[in-house]
């Protein structure tokens, strides 16, 4: 009878190959809780690497940009409003481009508009993250998403004055 082992993969040397190695882990699995897994093992393999710890540089950056990114929405897809809200926090600090701090802000107004806050609390924090959203949009020329953005801050300025 022949015994087969399962091979655990090699340790990742590199934040690069900690995420190839997340990407295999859920190549073809649908689960969230194995993608959440998986991301959470590239986020502990720099969190526990002097050298990726102490490197931030544009790949090092975008890679934990996608990591804390694809658990937020696995968060956000099991309704998990206030996890996703701090994975895409985390996203945001580790954001490069204009267009990846928009994706994270975004993503954080709509998980804040889930979460069970008081109106004014609710309101506070939606105003801040469109405060941030409308200067991008500004920067990047982008009239439409600002004028969304603006009206929805309004909107939470005449929530929050009544």
């Amino acid at each position: 009878m022949e015994r087969t082992e399962k091979h655990s993969p090699a340790s990742p040397q590199n934040i690069m190959h900690a995420f190839k190695q997340a990407n295999n882990e859920i190549a073809g699995s649908k689960s969230l809780d194995e993608m959440i897994t998986a991301y959470n093992k590239v986020i502990g393999f720099c969190t526990n690497s002097a050298e990726c710890r102490s490197n931030n540089s544009i790949k090092r950056n975008t890679l934990l940009y996608w990591a804390y990114s694809n658990i937020g929405s696995s968060y956000r897809k099991k309704n998990m409003p206030l996890i996703a809200y701090t994975y895409y926090q985390k996203a945001l600090s580790v954001a490069i481009s204009d267009q990846q701090q928009i994706m994270a802000l975004e993503s954080m107004l709509t998980e804040t508009g889930k979460l069970d806050l008081r109106v004014k609390d609710k309101c506070r924090k939606i105003i801040k993250l469109c405060t941030r959203l409308i200067k991008i949009y500004q920067k990047n020329d982008l009239q439409e998403d600002m004028q969304r953005i603006s009206a929805l801050s309004e909107r939470m300025l005449e929530l929050l004055n009544k």
